[in-house]
């Protein structure tokens, strides 16, 4: 008879995957909108200095014009009959008026060829300028270890025979 003893050991599997670490980037960036360039030119005010301008200016002028000269007829004859009244004793006062205001003076007339005043100018360009930040998105995935255990055991086996033989 045979005594045969087979050992399996015990074991202990470990599996592990390395832990991973994904980044995903957005880089920052900016965002402009422009206007221009543009320039705007009124002429408007030289243009009626020169006579070439609208009817609304002349209007004004005209109005303007007329007021004053209206006025100045007014001081003027306020001024005649404060001296009418004040020479009322000679006789010459009636012609002498008549005569001064018969003898005036011609205007004289100026031309000019150029504006006095510059055109407006305006000149326009704008940017607006949007900075948007970027940003990191960081993902980790953590697989846990997996482990197996593996018992061991011990068979005995007596196999068949008369005789106990014993290595040892």
């Amino acid at each position: 008879m045979h005594l045969r003893i087979t050992t399996v050991y015990p074991q202990l599997r470990i599996d592990i995957q390395w832990p991973r670490l994904q980044i995903n980037q957005q880089v920052g960036h900016f965002e402009y909108e422009y206007e221009g360039p543009a320039i705007h030119i009124d002429q408007r005010q030289p243009r009626n200095e020169l006579g070439m301008g609208d009817l609304d200016y002349f209007m004004r002028n005209a109005a303007a014009a007329g007021h004053q000269t209206a006025i100045r007829g007014i001081a003027r004859r306020a001024q005649e009959g404060d001296r009418f009244a004040r020479e009322m004793t000679t006789q010459n006062t009636v012609a002498q008026l008549a005569k001064e205001q018969s003898f005036e003076e011609l205007p004289e007339i100026n031309v000019d060829i150029m504006p006095k005043t510059r055109p407006a100018i305006t000149a326009v360009y704008r940017v607006n300028i949007r900075w948007i930040d970027g940003g990191a998105d960081i993902r980790a995935d953590i697989h846990p270890p997996r482990i197996d255990v593996i018992k061991g055991r011990v068979d005995v086996h007596f196999d068949k025979g008369n005789k106990l033989y014993l290595k040892g």
